[in-house]
């Protein structure tokens, strides 16, 4: 677990306690935060990934400034005439009864949903890859079917710059150095083109040595038939 992740919001000092005993036997103590019911609902729970809400007791008020906790995962801990009251008022809710062992019960929901988190977490990450990838592709894709065409531009505006370079007609000194400039640029670009060229070579070669490597992997793997 990670830790300042959890915040507890209770008026039973016993519960917390409960709570930090059984938290503190993790490999990777978990700190929690603690707050009263009073002000519970007033917290900014959109930092924590699971709000624990206890010990309810059945013909108690429930604070109704608990039902504003909504950015984050919410469990209560109670008897169960209060966890029904809950789960109608709060159907999303996870909802722990508190018998003997219901702390150790709590970790457990504590890391599933921790674990859930994480790896709903890692999907998004991998999904934002993901369309980095497919739009570089795009662009990629875009820029080696308009390579023949730059090419071609580019090759022109290079002779033609060379002929008025070459050419014996007299031409301003200053025209001169322009056409100079728009030839040097035009290179340069080229040699963009053929960077480009040589780096669809290399990606070529490199997914078919990975295709290559992978298929002796499985080969290896295989078991024998």
């Amino acid at each position: 677990m990670t830790s300042g992740q959890i915040l507890v919001v209770s008026d039973d000092a016993e519960f917390v306690r409960a709570l930090s005993a059984c938290w503190r036997k993790e490999n990777h103590s978990l700190s929690m935060t603690a707050v009263s019911s009073r002000i519970g609902g007033q917290a900014d729970s959109s930092g924590y990934l699971l709000v624990v809400v206890g010990p309810l007791r059945e013909g108690v008020a429930f604070p109704s400034s608990l039902g504003l906790l909504l950015d984050s995962t919410v469990c209560a801990v109670g008897d169960p005439g209060s966890l029904a009251s809950v789960r109608a008022k709060h159907a999303d809710w996870l909802l722990v009864p508190e018998y003997p062992g219901w702390a150790e019960a709590l970790l457990s929901v504590a890391r599933e949903v921790l674990r859930r988190t994480a790896a709903e977490e890692r999907a998004r990450e991998a999904e934002l890859r993901n369309r980095a990838h497919q739009r570089f592709g795009v662009l990629g894709r875009s820029l080696l079917e308009a390579r023949p065409g730059m090419v071609n531009a580019l090759t022109s505006l290079i002779g033609n710059a060379d002929l008025v370079l070459l050419s014996e007609a007299p031409l301003p000194s200053e025209c001169r150095e322009q056409v100079r400039t728009i030839r040097t640029m035009a290179l340069r670009l080229n040699e963009m083109i053929q960077r480009l060229s040589s780096l669809e070579s290399e990606m070529e070669l490199s997914d078919r040595k990975s295709h290559v490597e992978t298929s002796a992997i499985r080969m290896v793997e295989a078991p024998n038939t």
